[in-house]
Order: C-alpha cells, then sequence, then structure tokens
C-alpha cells in the first residue's frame, strides 16, 4: 500500500484504488488499525448516499484524514456534505422562479468534506487540514464542482477560525488546471473568462437551467490570503497528472469539458509539461485518462512549502498500461508536500509533512 512508503505528519485518502475505496469495514477492520500501529489516529466519514450499501461491498466510498498522535492533538473536526450547506446558503438567496424550481437538481451533490484542527505538540501552532473529494460526473456538473470547491475553501477558513490560522486544502477536486475551479482557488475569485464559460456550459446543456454562477453569484470567491498550490509554488508549473486510468468502459458517456469559443484562446495558451502527453482520452487511443486532478493547496502567509514529492515519470506506468496495477495500488498517485510553519516574524518553525 502507498501509505506504507510515506512517513508524513498529515495524510488525506479519498481512494484508495478505483474498486477499493475507502468504506466503512475497510476503514475499520483494516485501515484504521493499520494506521494505528504506525502511530496515526484518524477521521472517518462515508458518503451519505451509501448509508445504506452493503459496507462489505467494496464500491461504497468515503474520505479519511489522519495525523500522528505524538505530533498532533485534535482540537476538533467537521465532517459534512456538500448539499447541505447549498441548502443552507439558498434559504439566504432571492431566487428567480426558474431557479428556486431547478434548484433542488442543480445542488444534487453527494460529496463530501473532512475538516480537522490539530495542534503540532512541538510548537502549539494550530494548522486545519481539509481533505474533500468533488463531483466529477465526467465533467457534466463543472458549475456544482466548481462551487464545491469555492465551500470547502471558504468553509475550512470559517472553521479555522479565519483567515490567520495556518490552513491546507487537499484532495480529489476533479479539475484540470485550465478549469474554473482551479482558477478560482488560484485567484480568489472566478475571472469574467471562467463566468462566461460556465454559462456558456449550461446554456448549451439546457438553455432552460440556470448555472450555478448565476444561483450564487456572491459564491465563487473565497477569502484566503495568499492560497498557493504545493506543487506549483516549488516546481513552477502544477502537478503534471495524478490520475492515470483506464476509462475504456465508461466512454459511452462524452468528456464534457468541451471548450466554449469565449475561452478557446485561454485554454490554447495553457502551458503542458513536456513529459506528459495531452490529457484528453483520444491521445491513447480511447482507453486512458490522465490528467492533474489532486492538489495540495496552502495559506503561504502563515505556511512556507519547503518541497514536494516529485510526480513519477509517466513512461514507468506506460509498460503496466494504466493505474492500478500491481506497482500503484489507486489510479490516483500520490501527492505529498513538507510544510514550515511561519512566525509573525517570518521565521520558521519546525516542520510539517503531509501527504495526499
Amino acid at each position: 500500500m502507498q501509505v506504507r512508503s510515506s512517513s508524513a505528519d498529515v495524510r488525506s485518502v479519498s481512494l484508495l484504488s478505483w474498486s477499493t475505496k475507502v468504506n466503512s469495514r475497510y476503514y475499520d477492520d483494516v485501515l484504521r488499525q493499520d494506521m494505528q500501529r504506525r502511530g496515526y489516529a484518524g477521521c472517518y466519514f462515508m458518503r451519505p448516499e451509501d448509508d445504506t450499501v452493503d459496507i462489505d461491498k467494496d464500491n461504497t466510498d468515503g474520505s479519511a484524514t489522519f495525523y500522528r498522535d505524538d505530533r498532533f492533538q485534535l482540537v476538533k473536526e467537521e465532517c459534512g456534505q456538500f448539499k447541505h450547506l447549498f441548502e443552507k446558503e439558498s434559504e439566504n438567496c432571492q431566487l428567480p422562479e426558474d431557479a428556486a424550481v431547478s434548484l433542488p437538481n442543480l445542488i444534487d451533490s453527494s460529496r463530501v468534506y473532512i475538516f480537522t484542527l490539530l495542534r503540532c505538540l512541538k510548537t502549539k501552532s494550530r494548522v486545519a487540514v481539509g481533505n474533500i473529494h468533488t463531483s466529477f460526473d465526467f465533467f457534466t456538473k463543472m458549475d456544482l464542482t466548481t462551487l464545491e470547491i469555492a465551500f470547502a475553501i471558504n468553509g475550512l477558513v470559517e472553521f479555522a477560525g479565519g483567515v490567520g490560522t495556518p490552513h491546507i486544502l487537499c484532495g480529489d477536486f476533479n479539475q484540470e488546471p485550465h478549469h474554473p475551479g482551479y482558477q478560482l482557488l488560484h485567484d480568489g475569485s472566478l475571472n469574467k473568462t471562467m463566468t462566461t464559460y460556465l454559462r456558456d456550459f449550461k446554456s448549451g446543456e439546457n438553455g432552460k437551467v440556470p448555472s450555478l454562477v448565476d444561483v450564487f453569484p456572491s459564491c465563487f470567491k473565497h477569502n484566503s490570503r495568499n492560497l498557493k498550490s504545493a506543487y506549483e509554488a516549488i516546481v513552477g508549473h502544477d502537478v503534471p497528472f495524478s490520475n492515470f486510468e483506464d476509462s475504456s468502459a465508461f466512454f459511452n458517456i462524452p468528456k464534457r469539458d468541451k471548450l466554449s469559443k469565449v475561452v478557446q484562446a485561454l485554454f490554447d495558451g495553457t502551458p503542458t509539461h513536456p513529459k506528459v502527453r495531452k490529457t484528453d482520452p483520444e491521445a491513447y487511443g480511447s482507453e486512458k485518462y490522465v490528467s492533474a486532478l489532486d492538489y495540495v493547496w496552502y495559506s503561504s502567509d502563515s505556511l512556507h512549502c519547503e518541497a514536494v514529492l516529485k510526480m513519477i515519470d509517466e513512461d514507468l506506468i506506460l509498460p503496466l498500461h494504466a493505474c492500478p496495477n500491481a506497482v500503484f495500488p489507486s489510479d490516483h498517485l500520490p501527492i505529498k508536500a513538507k510544510f514550515a510553519f511561519l512566525k509573525s516574524s517570518g521565521s520558521r518553525e519546525p516542520e510539517l509533512h503531509s501527504a495526499l
């Protein structure tokens, strides 16, 4: 298992493999006990839609966050479903009639989040860690995924007690670097290009269905100061890929992040890592999907990123066809970053190792 080859202080887990997700039976009987032997305590939350599923089955889904209990003390935790956050927010919105009718379907998200506030036993500093797994659905709900990301970072900051508390948001974002959710995290709010893209995306699907960017216009932004992607901060560009899977069984569902004319120029200008082929499945015939979907974002005014784990070379995976396989047990590959707490003077405190 990949967790055995790393000595991270904090670990976030969403998927262990395409066929073995973090279900409650696996967490209780295997993962939690194994991690306890390695010096970790953890928090777990199952996706609500799977509450009635036989927990012996491998296709139930959940997320878990672990931390070394000789390094950190758990101050508090919060687990929840994005859908409930959206429903609460909608109570404060004056929605047009068509949006009000469509809203239950628009915000029908089963995805979950885990927030943990940890106190470092060495420095007494606190750090909030958010672990999320957003909607994918072959990019058919791009506005929903972007809204989940916005709610996640804002919820994490509020949970932490404000922007001054160090915070890390990591997980499976299901957004490539040229997608609106990534741009929102990177810049703090949706730019005009991405706003137009989300509107075009919905209108191209069904002109009568409003985009969530118009239903929740004030929510597509965040207030985290100086939020950065760890990989980009160290390498100069984000992780070349974190997902490497055979999707041939799903290609009756088209990949729905086709470009509207208004953003074509932006996408054409997106740099691609030279070692990585185009992420669209067509580059592999019609059987593989290779993309960056997983990230570690951090508050750079309170944490300093010391290093990141270099992503494995794609040429080492190609002979194995795709992931998971006998060498790589998940279709998502691990990302690891090393952080140091920043004092108010700008000097660094002992480092923090975080792995996804």
